[in-house]
């Protein structure tokens, strides 16, 4: 082979992938522009894969706007869904029209689209019948990526259901958002559906931003029951939550404007443990009488917990952390394209300047296509096992190389 058709040959297996984004005017027209400048950014004429997010407020216009995407690309699989907002590696956008794509032409891909019509009417089957409409796509290193609406969404079942039938098998997404939610899927659109898509090939990158830094020091849960924590290292659970908040800095007032969450260790033999190594769930009770604290999360006698906390500063701080991790699994390779999913409870409302987010991700991990909405929820594995979860930012990125 000469060096030219290496050259040529190394470009094809790469791929080419690029993202668009229009703000305001017709939904149709919007569409057609971000396909025109997904395809023009990717340097090519056609895409295998398109992604589309678009704000609640084009539903009505939502099949027109499939109609200009599919016609613009050429594509063979698009899904989507919608957003509180949109963004993509340049932009966050919330509070206006817009439309984001992503198209993705790249011979090492497989991906399979699915749709479950109705969540409701599936039950608790969901999971096997994503499982059987992407077959065996999902060889090793696989994914799913996953855009339910948050009408009959059970997200324990659904992940259970997937577990059982796939094995462990990275998920990641969010629930649509906006008024009204819908889901896109190829030439349809569905409300109250779960639309996706199975992909494998280049083995993905993930990272999850719980947008919390843990307080005090990690325990053991010495008493439980269900999802009552009543000792931590043999002391009243609410004792030790208190001690955790006196040791931050200002800690009493910096909670009154902040978040007290329960971080719970997912690997039970890791020592040390550090930032992303926990599940973090809400606080939802406790009681001084007998000094126990309820969480949204079933916990058990032998568990590590550390109590965590969330606004601003330790968002940024998480995010930026996780961004690290992320470059050092990259190994040095440029990201193809990727995906963000993040939480409507974040952007400018947790900031208080726009961007937040996409800014500190070109800053971390340089440039590539990147597109994403602010939704109702997210979905990314901790470890091993997938969880669904709130207030976090969860980034897939899949690497360039043959």
């Amino acid at each position: 082979m000469s060096p030219g058709s290496r050259t040529l040959a190394t470009e094809r297996a790469l791929g080419a992938a690029g993202s668009g984004l229009a703000v305001g005017g017709s939904p149709a027209d919007a569409a057609l522009d971000a396909s025109l400048e997904a395809l023009a950014r990717a340097g090519t004429d056609h895409a295998d894969l398109v992604l589309v997010f678009a704000t609640g407020d084009t539903h009505a216009a939502a099949h027109e706007m499939l109609h200009a995407v599919r016609r613009v690309t050429g594509a063979r699989i698009v899904v989507g869904c919608s957003g509180s907002g949109v963004l993509t590696e340049r932009r966050e956008i919330e509070g206006e029209s817009a439309v984001a794509v992503l198209a993705v032409s790249d011979e090492r891909l497989m991906a399979t689209p699915f749709l479950v019509e109705d969540q409701a009417e599936a039950g608790p089957d969901v999971g096997a019948e994503v499982a059987r409409q992407v077959g065996t796509t999902l060889a090793e290193g696989g994914c799913l990526l996953v855009l339910p609406d948050v009408a009959g969404l059970s997200p324990r079942g659904l992940l259970d259901g997937m577990q059982a039938e796939l094995g462990f098998v990275p998920v990641i997404g969010a629930v649509a958002a906006g008024t009204p939610l819908f889901e896109l899927y190829n030439a349809d659109l569905a409300r109250g559906g779960l639309a996706g898509l199975a992909l494998s090939g280049p083995r993905p990158v993930i990272g999850v931003a719980q947008g919390c830094v843990p307080i005090g020091e990690p325990y053991v849960i010495t008493r439980a029951d269900g999802n009552v924590v009543m000792e931590i290292g043999s002391r009243p659970a609410l004792d030790v939550l208190k001690e955790a908040i006196r040791s931050l800095p200002d800690g009493p007032m910096r909670v009154q404007r902040a978040g007290v969450f329960a971080g719970l260790a997912m690997d039970p033999t890791k020592s040390p443990l550090e930032r992303g190594d926990f599940l973090v769930r809400n606080l939802v009770g406790a009681d001084p009488a007998s000094g126990a604290v309820a969480v949204a999360e079933p916990v058990k006698v032998g568990q590590t917990i550390q109590f965590q906390i969330r606004d601003a500063e330790s968002s940024r701080e998480d995010l930026r952390v996780t961004l690290e991790g992320v470059a050092r699994a990259l190994e040095g390779r440029r990201p193809a394209f990727g995906c963000y999913f993040d939480c409507a409870g974040r952007g400018q409302g947790l900031y208080g300047v726009p961007d937040h987010d996409v800014k500190l991700i070109r800053s971390c991990l340089g440039e590539f296509p990147l597109v994403g909405f602010f939704g109702n929820g997210e979905f990314a594995p901790i470890g091993r096992r997938n969880f669904f979860h709130n207030y976090t930012g969860a980034l897939v990125l899949f690497p360039a190389g043959v």
